[in-house]
């Protein structure tokens, strides 16, 4: 089956979006909010450096490695921080509740991510709307499975 050529466009456009604001960014450029953004999330995967050199001219078999799709990584990542950044409140209280509980902030970052590509699959598969109600459930589901906080509050002394 192949691909839908809008689709195969959109990608490509993206890609060599990706990839100019990775080379703005290695020559020290100016760049808008949302890009800024984006830099801070593609310097955050010393990994993918290569991926961000050469994005404008690999295929999807090339890009993607061990079944990640950098691309589609950073994007999410964006949403994630947006959503915490006010796009859905519910978002960035369980993030804050994720933080506090001794969770890293990227590892944070990425259960929140994985609960939204698990609504945005059935999205695609079953052919359905996004279950904003499910997807709520399921980030307050993070916080119960949080582990403990590393730093307590110590308890404040009475005077």
């Amino acid at each position: 089956m192949s691909e839908d050529p809008l689709l195969s466009q959109i990608k490509s456009l993206n890609h060599q979006r990706l990839h100019l604001i990775w080379q703005a960014t290695q020559a020290g450029g100016d760049l808008n909010d949302e890009d800024a953004l984006l830099a801070q999330i593609m310097r955050e995967h010393p990994e993918w450096y290569p991926i961000w050199e050469r994005l404008d001219r690999l295929s999807d078999a090339e890009l993607e490695k061990g079944g990640v799709n950098p691309v589609m990584h950073v994007m999410v990542h964006q949403t994630i921080i947006n959503q915490i950044n006010g796009a859905l409140p519910a978002a960035g209280e369980v993030y804050r509740g994720l933080l506090a509980a001794g969770v890293d902030r990227h590892e944070a970052i990425h259960r929140i991510g994985t609960e939204f590509m698990a609504g945005f699959w059935e999205v695609l598969h079953d052919h359905r709307l996004f279950d904003k109600a499910k997807y709520l459930k399921n980030l307050k589901q993070l916080l119960a499975a949080a582990p403990p906080s590393l730093h307590r509050r110590r308890p404040q002394r009475r005077r």
